[in-house]
């Protein structure tokens, strides 16, 4: 079969072409379908709408002529229709009768759309040729379509976009074309309730709706270019940029557009000057003669009225204009009337599809920014305040669409009535403005293009707050600060509250949330003003406002936690300061470092530190300084860890220096327990028991075991709320004494431990703590009962498993701590005093504070019962674990024996007392 491509293009007779396609149907069905994959290589026949195929034969004829050209015998086909075929090949056949062609599937779009011929590539003259072509269609070709061939044009045109915007576009320039409208509008009608509205306003609006214009008075010149490029793939590129001009608010019920919303009846109006119910204002503006009116309301499936369509001045094509003289005016018809009724639910599904589609994006976007908020809360150390208000920024300019966005920080310390959720004064000052401010972010629309591109990465940098008594700002500060309420305000310009801010910044209209944290106090406002000009309504809506309430929820919660953090921060930085600046002053000087150092130390058994009986107090204080280094060298423990000699004088006396002067858990009980351990350790034998590490870190334990004591119990801590009880909740006192331990060895001038390797001296200093707490009696009472079960097992001198060692430390910990009671009797009476009399002075603090009566061993009152507590304490505490320990290592027996010989002279004291009573005080 000879190509057509080789025919001479000025022999080809259109009626030879028409034949030749009659009886060769399979041919053209193949061919078409072969052009189908090679489809939009040329712009003649871009639209799958088909109805540009009518310029199909045109174009073939002129470019193809067959007048010379010999075709080959048709071929014969036993079931071609030749009747049918001519419908589709004379050129005298309807154009739109190729919509009967079978429908093929577009691969790229998987939409249904009728075969298209694709020609070959052309040059650049017949494609101007092509474009003159194009520019030939007319109304007349879309009035040839049948009804139902105009209806699959306009359901096409819909479904192509889910956009609002977009869509409603394409509704009006579809309409206009069915109408021959000259300028078309169409109104949303939207539900105010939720806004800020001024009186004015409020009182020609019905139930809060109003009617706005989503595209407002589509010019005839955007029709004609939608007309000559009238392929529907690129009406966007025809009519997208389009400006619609100033956005229109019609009060519901107001106007024709207001009265066919609210009765739900359609309107045609042949003169509109004639109708009480038009308003001529915007013609006045603009110059426009309205002449006649079609407008009719779209109803969704409950039949409420969701939006009102208007077409203005009813034109002929140019062939009637040039007949009438262009004089005749035009009027819509009944026939207009129901061509127009019958498209209202498609458009009104469209519209609805697009409300969903628009709705659905923002709650995913909304998702989405509250999840990256909750992830940045969560994620606080590595954040700052700059980067969640970049982040708050970023996100309220997307999903509130708006051209700017401010977020304003208040200062929350500087008002003292915090509780009142208020912190910005209703007439602030001109010198004090700023100081309820603490920073101020600001961040426009078009700063977030790069390239074109968004950029989620941008961080914006605080400003210093420089507001003065007369900056426009502070109105709407003012308002929302105090009121702790959204603000939204439709046209700031006629609103005489903000009318200076909107002169002044050019603002139509603005959002403002407050951003409260969890006390319901306000310590941010976020100001969002100005609707991006491609945003369905130039106000924020209800939507908008729903939107913006859980966001200013997450908002809070962020700001509180960062801005905390960062208080936590700058509160470490701070003790880290403190603790450099008390380390360097509760350190001993240089010259009581000096003095220490060129003493002479006497032996441990001179001064009577093997002897459980040894008595503190036959030694001054720089005696019981030279006792401690003595008892270091006695166990060798400067030499096996590589102790600096200044350094550990230095540590004694920076030890000493941090006892406070309490009446008994002061330095020498300190000196006193350690001493004890000392014995334990060396009489009792211990060394067999304990390695070098353990006893340094036990005799480092016992000498700091109640540092910084203020002379009162953990219970009294808690009742009164010390700082000391919130920051430790068990043990209040005992974890202070391990922290101040480590403040002054963590001092490198008194650390004994810095020749230490980093696994010893992580051992030490876990030992320490271990040891300190347990002098917590509360603690004690908990390890007794497993002790004594240990000293009654076959196994009770043997201490090799790390659990067993870590219970005899703790009992041997309150064994030293409670060494009191084992003393000789002149010692422990001595020692007893000394605790009663800081027992009663605690006493006395719960009686002033909390006006009542404190325990007997508390009560300055109760202070001839002190033989019995002291004995019942003996007998409780004090003897079992004695007689335990005994047990284990009979070498402890004599703290046993110390212990029972007071308690008999206890009980001497009360019959002593018993008996210089009279007998009526007796009995």
């Amino acid at each position: 079969m000879d190509r057509i491509d080789d025919m001479d293009s000025q022999s080809l007779d259109p009626s030879k072409v028409s034949t030749w396609l009659d009886n060769n149907p399979d041919f053209l069905h193949d061919y078409l379908k072969k052009l189908q994959i090679q489809r939009r290589r040329t712009s003649l026949l871009s639209d799958k709408s088909g109805l540009l195929l009518a310029n199909f034969n045109t174009t073939c004829h002129k470019k193809y002529s067959t007048q010379d050209i010999n075709f080959p015998e048709p071929l014969s086909s036993p079931n071609s229709n030749s009747s049918k075929l001519a419908k589709y090949s004379s050129p005298n056949s309807n154009p739109s009768s190729l919509k009967s062609l079978p429908l093929f599937l577009n691969s790229t779009s998987l939409n249904p759309s009728f075969s298209e011929p694709n020609l070959p590539p052309i040059n650049q003259s017949d494609q101007l040729e092509h474009e003159n072509i194009k520019k030939q269609v007319s109304r007349d070709k879309f009035r040839q379509l049948s009804l139902y061939e105009k209806m699959y044009t306009l359901v096409k045109c819909l479904y192509q976009s889910l956009d609002l915007k977009t869509t409603c576009k394409k509704i009006l320039n579809t309409v206009s074309l069915l109408l021959d409208a000259d300028r078309c509008s169409l109104f949303l009608v939207v539900d105010e309730n939720e806004s800020e509205t001024s009186e004015e306003e409020m009182n020609g609006i019905a139930n809060g709706k109003v009617l706005v214009s989503v595209v407002f008075d589509a010019k005839s010149h955007s029709l004609n270019k939608f007309v000559k490029n009238y392929a529907f793939d690129s009406m966007d590129d025809g009519c997208g940029d389009d400006d619609d001009g100033e956005q229109i608010k019609i009060p519901y019920g107001k106007g024709i557009v207001g009265y066919v919303a609210s009765t739900g009846e359609s309107v045609n109006i042949p003169d509109a000057y004639n109708d009480p119910r038009f308003n001529a204002t915007i013609d006045q503006k603009t110059g426009y003669k309205t002449k006649s009116i079609l407008c009719l309301p779209i109803l969704n499936e409950n039949g409420q009225c969701i939006a009102v369509a208007e077409a203005i001045n009813k034109i002929g094509d140019e062939s009637e204009l040039e007949e009438n003289n262009n004089s005749e005016e035009f009027s819509f018809t009944k026939e207009d009337e129901e061509i127009f009724a019958k498209f209202m639910p498609f458009i009104s599904i469209a519209i609805r599809n697009s409300n969903l589609y628009s709705q659905s994006q923002k709650e995913a976007q909304t998702n989405k920014v509250l999840l990256e908020l909750a992830t940045i809360v969560f994620d606080e150390s590595a954040s700052t305040v700059d980067h969640l208000v970049s982040r708050i920024l970023f996100n309220s300019i997307f999903l509130l669409e708006c051209e700017n966005c401010q977020v304003i920080l208040f200062n929350t310390n500087v008002s003292g009535k915090s509780n009142t959720g208020v912190v910005f004064p209703r007439r602030p000052s001109f010198q004090d403005i700023n100081k309820y401010f603490d920073r101020v972010y600001e961040l426009n629309y078009n700063d977030l293009k790069i390239d074109k591109n968004f950029s989620r990465e941008i961080l914006v940098k605080s400003k210093v707050p420089n507001f003065t008594i007369d900056s426009p700002e502070l109105s709407i500060i003012n308002t929302v600060s105090h009121s702790g309420e959204i603000l939204n305000v439709q046209n700031a310009k006629d609103d005489i509250r903000f009318s200076h801010f909107a002169e002044m910044t050019n603002t139509q209209s603005f959002l403002c949330i407050p951003v409260t944290n969890c006390s319901d106090q306000v310590v941010a406002l976020i100001l969002a003003c100005n609707k991006i000009k491609n945003s369905t309504l130039n106000y924020f809506s209800k939507s908008d406002i729903n939107v913006a309430e859980a966001f200013a929820l997450f908002c809070g919660i962020g700001i509180q936690n960062i801005m905390m953090y960062e208080k936590v921060v700058r509160a470490m930085n701070m003790q880290q300061v403190a603790l450099d600046v008390l380390s360097y002053h509760v350190s001993s000087n240089q010259d009581e470092v000096d003095r220490l150092t060129k003493e002479e130390i006497p032996e441990a058994h001179e001064l009577g530190l093997y002897s459980f009986f040894f008595d503190e107090n036959t030694l001054d204080d720089i005696g019981t300084l030279k006792a401690c280094i003595s008892m270091f060298g006695e166990l060798e423990l400067v030499e096996k860890f590589n102790i600096p000699y200044d350094v550990l004088c230095r540590f004694f006396l920076t030890v000493k220096k941090n006892y406070r002067p309490v009446a008994y858990h002061n330095w020498r009980h300190g000196f006193n327990v350690m001493s004890a351990m000392f014995t334990i350790i060396t009489t009792g034998q211990f060394k067999n028991v304990f390695n070098d590490l353990e006893i340094l870190s036990l005799l480092i334990a016992c000498i700091c075991h109640d540092l910084d004591h203020r002379g009162t119990t953990n219970n009294f801590q808690i009742k009164i709320q010390s700082p000391l009880a919130k920051l430790y909740t068990t043990s209040t006192m005992e974890h202070h004494h391990f922290n101040q331990c480590i403040v002054i060895l963590h001092n490198n001038v008194n650390n004994i431990l810095t020749n230490l390797t980093s696994v010893q001296h992580s051992t030490a200093i876990d030992l320490i703590e271990k040891a300190i707490l347990a002098t917590d009696l509360a603690l004690h009472f908990k390890h007794i009962d497993k002790f004594i079960e240990k000293s009654q097992s076959p196994t009770k001198a043997v201490f090799e498993t790390t659990s067993d060692k870590e219970l005899l430390l703790n009992i041997l910990m309150t064994a030293c701590d409670l060494s009191g009671g084992a003393k000789p009797w002149q010692c422990h009476y001595r020692l007893s005093q000394l605790v009663s009399s800081e027992f009663f002075s605690e006493g006395d603090l719960e009686k002033e504070k909390f006006k009542q009566e404190p325990i007997d061993s508390m009560n300055r009152s109760k202070s001839d019962k002190l033989p019995q507590m002291q004995i019942q304490f003996l007998q409780s505490v004090c003897v079992p674990m004695y007689h335990s320990l005994s047990l284990c290592n009979p070498l402890l027996m004599p703290m046993l024996d110390g212990c029972n010989s007071n308690i008999e002279q206890w009980q001497k004291l009360i019959q002593t007392q018993n008996d210089n009573k009279p007998n009526n005080e007796i009995n």
